[in-house]
């Protein structure tokens, strides 16, 4: 028995390792079973949507800038009469591209449903048709806790959480990136201090990913002996009771609950200090992009309407930043 344990130990190790090893592998075959249409259906969408809410903004900038330039103007020059703007191109555009944006957004949602719908079935087809062609050696070699855990947890992954951090992970990475151009735009010298900015961030959230990563699979080892005990427990719960072995039974649930709650908390306290590290990076991103726009704009280099724009989009860096990270980490645990 000593030996089976051992045995069941070093398979489960090799397992979580394997999984750790090897993120962008899974990735690339849970995309790959999304299909030729709908990936790039996915993509595209994405793309566009994020285009067009750049659009939006940048439509919005200019329609208040040059309604401010026409008000100002005749004061400036000392004029009596006043120019009356017009408003219904730019309202025209405006509503066009916000409903471009519905649609698109509505196009995204679809298909991310439709791809996390499709590649759930394939996969737990797939999973299910190798379960019951595994030969006897299989059963009597991995723990029933796994295949439960395959089937429970795992499956409960990949239906709710995996299309829900993927389609996060690509939301906040486009506007993450949508944000930063537009700040380089508005005052290209925030490049210079993006590069360091940039290499900060990278370090961070790979010390983050490998911590991250480390404590999910101490949060899966503690968390498979618990199934495999309440499991084993249920399924002799007449001999127990014939022994009075129930205090002792219960008394190990609670050990391997507790041990279980701890990994938890520290994957809890990792998730928070990630938080604390990406709130300074954004911090000092909007610095930045503040003292940047703001001495372009009282030297006349740019307008106001762009200034308000990059700062705009700078107050909402440091919230892209953490969430990007946070899922991508997701991404690479699931």
């Amino acid at each position: 028995e000593e030996v089976t344990e051992s045995d069941d130990e070093d398979n489960l190790s090799s397992v979580l390792h394997q999984r750790a090893k090897m993120p962008w592998r899974a990735c690339g075959k849970y995309l790959s079973a999304a299909g030729i249409l709908l990936l790039p259906l996915l993509l595209l969408s994405q793309l566009l949507k994020h285009t067009v809410m750049v659009a939006i903004d940048y439509c919005l900038a200019l329609w208040t800038e040059h309604a401010i330039s026409i008000k100002i103007e005749p004061e400036t020059k000392n004029c009596s009469q006043c120019m009356e703007f017009d408003h219904s191109p730019y309202s025209k555009v405006f509503s066009i591209l916000c409903c471009l944006g519905i649609v698109l957004c509505l196009v995204t949602s679809i298909a991310v449903e439709w791809t996390g719908l499709k590649v759930t079935k394939k996969l737990h087809s797939s999973l299910l048709n190798k379960i019951i062609l595994a030969p006897m050696r299989f059963f009597e070699t991995t723990p029933l806790g796994s295949i439960l855990n395959r089937f429970s947890a795992d499956c409960n992954t990949i239906d709710q959480h995996i299309p829900a951090t993927l389609e996060c992970l690509s939301r906040s990475t486009l506007l993450c990136v949508s944000a930063l151009a537009v700040i380089s735009y508005v005052t290209p010298m925030f490049l210079i201090a993006l590069v360091p900015l940039a290499i900060m961030c990278y370090f961070i959230q790979k010390y983050f990913r490998v911590a991250s990563r480390d404590l999910q699979q101490l949060d899966d080892s503690t968390q498979l002996p618990l199934l495999s005990h309440f499991s084993e427990t249920v399924e002799g719960l007449t001999t127990i009771r014939a022994f009075r072995y129930e205090s002792k039974f219960r008394q190990k649930l609670l050990e391997y609950t507790d041990s279980n709650n701890i990994a938890s908390l520290f994957l809890t306290a990792a998730n928070r200090w990630l938080e604390v590290r990406m709130e300074y990076i954004g911090a000092c991103v909007v610095l930045i992009a503040a003292v940047t726009s703001i001495t372009s704009c009282l030297y006349n280099k740019i307008t106001s309407g762009l200034v308000g724009l990059g700062l705009t989009y700078a107050l909402m860096v440091s919230n892209y930043l953490n969430w990007m990270v946070r899922n991508l980490a997701d991404m690479e645990i699931q």
